[in-house]
């Protein structure tokens, strides 16, 4: 979805190890809004920032579609 994109599984590792439930992470370069889909899966506060309308309306679809009971992997 964006040329940077890093897996799911990654970020997830590092929401993980950075914060805890309930928290709030900040990712001022949101691209395609992996970490919100991270955060929203594990009930984490996510505030996203990015400049380019394209991929923040592509981040708000994807973490707005994400449910919170989803597995993936």
């Amino acid at each position: 979805l964006h040329k940077s994109q890093k897996p799911l599984q990654l970020i997830d590792r590092f929401v993980r190890l950075s914060s805890v439930e309930g928290d709030t992470v900040l990712d001022p370069f949101m691209g395609s809004g992996t970490t919100g889909v991270a955060c929203k899966l594990l009930n984490r506060n996510f505030i996203g920032i990015e400049k380019d309308i394209k991929y923040y309306k592509l981040a708000k679809n994807r973490i707005d579609s994400t449910h919170t009971t989803e597995k993936y992997w």
